[in-house]
């Protein structure tokens, strides 16, 4: 049996230090009459709330809301189009219902070679809900302005 060191991520460390986290974004997706689709960055999804939303299922549900552009198993974009950007705030809004006020812990990576080492997150749930508060919003906003949303997970 593998003996793993385990380090957990430090939130007061910036991200950018922490590398074997994974981060996201999010924001809106404006689709022009070509056919062409652009988007921009309005939330940044830190490694806490990164880690919360794929490990609460949260990021499988939006990927049957999307058009799927990678691997559940590694980062990829989720586009959402704009009839479906309600249903996404409705996703973040029961997210947050469902993890208020409890703790979590869960393993974000292990990794064997050059030495076995499994990397954890304890879920820091005040910043991991105002996340989800922004998104929450933006998925609002896209909605009321016809907007996709697209979310690097």
């Amino acid at each position: 049996m593998t003996r793993f060191r385990t380090v957990y991520y430090e939130h007061r460390r910036p991200a950018e230090q922490q590398r074997a986290f994974p981060t996201g974004e999010a924001g809106f997706v404006v689709l022009g009459a070509d056919g062409e689709w652009s988007a921009e960055t309005e939330v940044w999804i830190s490694p806490n709330s990164h880690c919360a939303l794929r490990n609460h299922g949260v990021a499988e549900q939006l990927a049957e809301l999307s058009s799927a552009l990678g691997s559940i198993e590694g980062a990829r974009d989720l586009l959402i189009s704009p009839g479906r950007s309600e249903n996404a705030a409705h996703l973040f809004y029961e997210a947050d219902r469902k993890t208020y006020g409890d703790r979590y812990d869960f393993v974000v990576l292990e990794q064997e070679l050059p030495e076995p080492v499994r990397y954890r997150v304890a879920i820091d749930n005040r910043e991991y809900q105002q996340t989800l508060s922004r998104l929450q919003f933006l998925a609002t906003r896209a909605t009321r302005n016809g907007y996709g949303l697209r979310l690097s997970l």
